[in-house]
Formats: structure tokens, sequence, C-alpha cells
């Protein structure tokens, strides 16, 4: 399995991790999950993407031409991307967080993301803090 979504913290923080080739059909399934995520959880749902694990996307001008046709969800919190990616996708991605008006940020660690969020939402209780 390319991805797996489940919840950090129930209602409030969704975390995805994304391993090897991940195709377009798979980032399409991906976006419906953590949509269906964001409808059940408690505003504001912040999701968490690591790609650490990531080799490849299949198409990425069609992979990024999927998530920019997905409107931000109304539950939508902060959008932070874990672990680094091609140059070329880092700065598309970055583009389209600001383009997109979403509150958006990439870290290179788990933890960093973490205290990040921990800091710009106190009603958060992330384990170990």
């Amino acid at each position: 399995m390319p991805y797996t979504v489940c919840w950090y913290q129930q209602d409030r923080i969704a975390i995805a991790v994304l391993d090897g080739l991940v195709t377009i059909d798979e980032i399409d399934h991906y976006i419906g999950d953590i949509y269906n995520m964001m409808d059940t959880g408690k505003p504001l749902v912040h999701v968490i993407t690591d790609v650490r694990g990531l080799t490849k996307i299949e198409n990425v001008p069609e992979a990024l031409k999927a998530v920019k046709a997905s409107p931000v969800h109304p539950n939508t919190g902060w959008m932070i991307v874990v672990g680094s990616l091609n140059p070329l996708v880092t700065f598309v991605v970055d583009f389209l967080g600001m383009i997109m008006k979403s509150r958006y940020r990439r870290f290179d660690t788990l933890p960093e993301a973490m205290a990040f969020l921990e800091d710009k939402d106190e009603t958060l209780l992330i384990a170990g803090r």
C-alpha cells in the first residue's frame, strides 16, 4: 500500500504516510480519505503528510492538477508536509499553498511539525509534550 491515513490525535490531527511510488489514482483516493476525516473531525483538522518514504510520484503534473482541483475543505487547519520532495515539486507545492491561501508549512522531521502545531493551536493534545 503506497499510503496510510489515520488519526494522530482523534478528530483533530490526521497523519498520512506516503511510501514508494504513488499513482494519480492513489492521490485521488488519498484526497478523498483526508476529506472524509475532515468531515468527521472537529474543526480545525490539521493534516500531516509524511513523504520521507516516497520514492516517486507517477505523473507529477497530473498529481499537482489533482491537488489544485480539490477545493479547500471548510474544516481545514494546517496542512503540513514532513520530508523532502524533488526541488521542482517542492517549489510547485509551496506555490500552490500560497495561491490557494491555505495554511501550509513543510518540515524535515515529525517532531518539528508537532512543535509547530502545538505552538499554533493550543487546543491540541500532542503526546510527549
